[in-house]
């Protein structure tokens, strides 16, 4: 099952995997800052921020991971 994220979401836990080999996200994580590798700043390409949430495949800058 593929990603719904974004592949070029960052944020401190995303560089961790699951056993699986996927992501570690947790969307509902208050605390969690995140960026966009592309623009390496927490808006991503499309002017809008990035986000757990919200960087899906809705978005014109989304990258299949």
């Amino acid at each position: 099952m593929p990603s719904p994220f974004c592949a070029l979401l960052r944020t401190k836990t995303a560089y961790c995997r699951t056993p699986d080999g996927d992501r570690i996200f947790k969307p509902d994580d208050a605390a969690a800052c995140y960026t966009c590798l592309k623009t390496q700043r927490p808006v991503g390409p499309d002017g809008h921020p990035v986000d757990a949430q919200f960087c899906g495949t809705d978005r014109g800058c989304f990258e299949q991971e």
